[in-house]
């Protein structure tokens, strides 16, 4: 037989367990997580692959790292693909953009570091030489809004 303070933690935890399950539910319906944004990514050299989306929340490592970002993979199938992130509490974001032709989930480059497929930015500051920059490629997202963004890829 259970002793009674037994019990009573296992109750403890359960009701904690259901009341931070409530509160994450609440939090991603609140009005401070109901804007979106939408990247329309084109046009796609070919319908090969599929076009891999990274939304950024601060400027620490765009476009490079995949460390704290939301990810959005969508098969191509034509000349566009559409990322969609939802949900989003209002803030200022960027989003780097590539069509990863062969499927392999890395950014393909050569010997020399030059891209091999496309990639693109938020704002469409895509400059030969560099990587685009936060400053570039960063917009504002305003609380329940939904954001369309066209992004135009470089090969």
């Amino acid at each position: 037989m259970r002793s009674s303070s037994t019990v009573l933690s296992t109750l403890g935890l359960a009701f904690t367990s259901v009341a931070l399950l409530a509160s994450s539910a609440e939090a991603e319906t609140s009005p401070e997580a109901s804007s979106s944004v939408s990247a329309n990514v084109g046009p796609l050299r070919n319908s090969r692959g599929s076009v891999a989306c990274r939304l950024y929340q601060s400027g620490d490592g765009f476009p490079r790292t995949t460390k704290g970002t939301l990810t959005r993979r969508v098969k191509v199938t034509g000349a566009t693909a559409r990322c969609t992130f939802e949900r989003l509490p209002p803030g200022t974001y960027a989003i780097a953009v590539h069509h990863d032709e062969n499927d392999n989930r890395k950014f393909d480059t050569n010997f020399l570091g030059i891209p091999l497929e496309g990639y693109g930015a938020s704002n469409n500051h895509t400059p030969a030489p560099r990587a685009p920059s936060w400053q570039e490629s960063k917009f504002t997202l305003e609380r329940e809004k939904t954001l369309e963004l066209s992004i135009a890829l470089r090969y």
